[in-house]
């Protein structure tokens, strides 16, 4: 006896045109077709009808609805079929997103049709000759993420190839066959949709798993946005940001350069996140955990996020696309990863080690071993930094007389009242303060939160000394943070990863530390390079308004 399924395997090699498709559909599935001309069976839709921009719908060849094949049917199938070149799956992504988020303008109420988007099938068809393919596309939308919906499509990967034709086979025919029973609306929904499911695979428990699927992802997300800035045109959302990161900083900042900044931000922001607060979703507790120490970071993922979602789309905006990116996909992934077991695993390997700083070297690893080697992105172990930020902080008490060490807020002017022979350094004020922390290649910021700690532990010991309660202590390191901590408290890191990381990791040791965040001082941690001429920091202050003129 024949296998169904490999007769269906033999079948769908086959199809090359949305005919071919509408008989397989037929035969194989049991849709309930009386027709085998297919201009018969649809609706004509335009690109312009439904709102689609010029650049993309020069791309299309035709758009066309399958009409209703059963009185309840709960479905809207759209065929889309684009000029005879090969797309990437990004492009593909865009026109669909804007198919399932705009309703048809029709002077025809009979054909003012209107779905969820997660009522929507889509069926395209593109590539040359006999390399043409076709693919089923699905938005899905989480019942607790209004802002996330997120594209699925069977027939590809997260990398814009084809899956093999088996898993298709198996998919079509046990989840997209017409249902036994038409007439039940809710289990109709229920098994079309479950054709969209991701692949299944293990859930992350690791941080050596997490590292390679995170990375993998944000390759992908990298190479998405290349081919969106190819094909946007200059007034596209993501062309958008990336000038306003050129005008505002980085005015070489190349397009590569810029889809490699995005990627490694999102990924990393989305995961510091999750794990600083496991028990939240990751688009739920971003948002919360990007530390108002630096007002452009939190300006920027915001920016990253939202840009992308519903929320901003229903408000007429033309932002930047979810799916397209596969950001869905890092949130997916980091929703469904064990981080309590993640963390866990991580401190039996690496007891004395921070997870989120040290996980950036394995993640970079694996997302491009060679920036790594080239970038020198190598971490420092926590006994090393703790033994040369210790050594400082006693030869400061030591040599200097300075009984509080780097916790100290001594001032030039005090030292030379103490001291003759000390002459204040031009460009200082003798009410600038002695003793300022500077790393000059911060990288995820490892030695400025170690400083941050070691100033805690000084205070809190001589607060204690002092008899002061729980709750002046409190009060006492609230007032010194944004007085006499972050003024004195700089970095520069020349790449935008890490630097991002860094501002999270100093917002999240000062949370830990009963940091109320109250006021607006920052820390002043750059994005610049070292080795370069001395400036002001205009253009720092300038490059935190990048959100803002993305969104304009």
């Amino acid at each position: 006896m024949a296998d169904p399924v490999l007769n269906q395997r033999d079948a769908i090699r086959n199809i090359r045109t949305f005919p071919q498709l509408i008989k397989f559909l037929r035969d194989e599935l049991e849709w309930p077709i009386e027709s085998d001309d297919f201009e018969e069976l649809t609706f004509d839709y335009t690109p312009e009808e439904l709102g689609i921009d010029t650049a993309n719908a020069a791309k299309i060849q035709e758009i066309k609805r399958l009409r209703p094949l059963s009185a309840g049917q709960p479905w809207g199938i759209f065929f889309v079929k684009f000029e005879p070149k090969r797309l990437p799956v990004v492009a593909l992504r865009r026109v669909l997103s804007r198919v399932v988020l705009k309703k048809r303008a029709s002077a025809n109420s009979a054909d003012r049709a209107a779905w969820q988007a997660d009522d929507l099938l889509f069926v395209s068809n593109y590539g040359e000759g006999e390399e043409r393919q076709i693919s089923f596309a699905h938005f899905s939308q989480h019942a607790d993420k209004a802002d996330l919906p997120t594209l699925k499509v069977l027939g590809w990967d997260n990398r814009d190839t084809p899956l093999h034709l088996d898993d298709v086979a198996e998919a079509l025919h046990q989840r997209l066959a017409w249902p036994e029973n038409d007439r039940d609306a809710e289990n109709w929904r229920e098994q079309w949709r479950s054709a969209f499911t991701l692949r299944h695979l293990e859930v992350v428990t690791t941080s050596k798993d997490l590292a390679v699927r995170l990375a993998d992802l944000a390759r992908a997300i990298r190479d998405r946005i290349q081919t969106v800035l190819a094909i946007e045109t200059e007034s596209g959302p993501l062309t958008k940001l990336m000038k306003a990161f050129q005008q505002a900083l980085i005015h070489d900042l190349s397009a590569d350069d810029f889809a490699d900044m995005y990627a490694q931000t999102i990924a990393y922001g989305l995961l510091s996140a999750r794990v600083a607060n496991p028990a939240h979703d990751t688009a739920d507790a971003v948002a919360t955990h990007i530390p108002v120490t630096n007002p452009f970071l939190k300006e920027l993922m915001e920016t990253f996020l939202h840009l992308g979602g519903r929320k901003h789309k229903e408000r007429g905006g033309d932002g930047i696309d979810f799916d397209e990116l596969g950001v869905s996909e890092v949130v997916e992934l980091l929703d469904t990863a064990n981080m309590e077991a993640v963390v866990h695993d991580f401190g039996d390997r690496n007891r004395d080690e921070d997870p989120v700083i040290h996980f950036y070297e394995l993640f970079l690893k694996e997302y491009d071993a060679k920036k790594r080697m080239q970038r020198g992105v190598f971490y420092t172990p926590q006994p090393v930094v703790s033994y040369i930020v210790r050594s400082v902080h006693e030869l400061l008490q030591n040599e200097f007389g300075l009984e509080d060490g780097l916790a100290s807020i001594v001032t030039w002017g005090d030292m030379a009242a103490k001291h003759s022979n000390l002459i204040i350094p031009d460009g200082a004020s003798p009410t600038d303060p002695f003793v300022v922390i500077l790393d000059p290649a911060t990288g995820t910021a490892t030695f400025l939160v170690e400083v941050i700690d070691v100033i805690y532990r000084t205070l809190l010991a001589r607060w204690k000394r002092q008899r002061l309660t729980d709750a002046d202590q409190r009060v006492a390191w609230n007032a010194y943070v944004p007085k006499h901590l972050l003024p004195r408290l700089y970095g520069y890191e020349l790449l935008m990863a890490p630097y991002a990381i860094a501002h999270m990791k100093i917002g999240l040791k000062l949370y830990e530390t009963g940091y109320h965040f109250a006021s607006d001082e920052r820390a002043r941690i750059y994005l610049t390079n070292a080795l370069e001429p001395a400036s002001d920091d205009n253009d720092q202050r300038e490059f935190e308004t990048v959100g803002a003129c993305a969104r304009s």
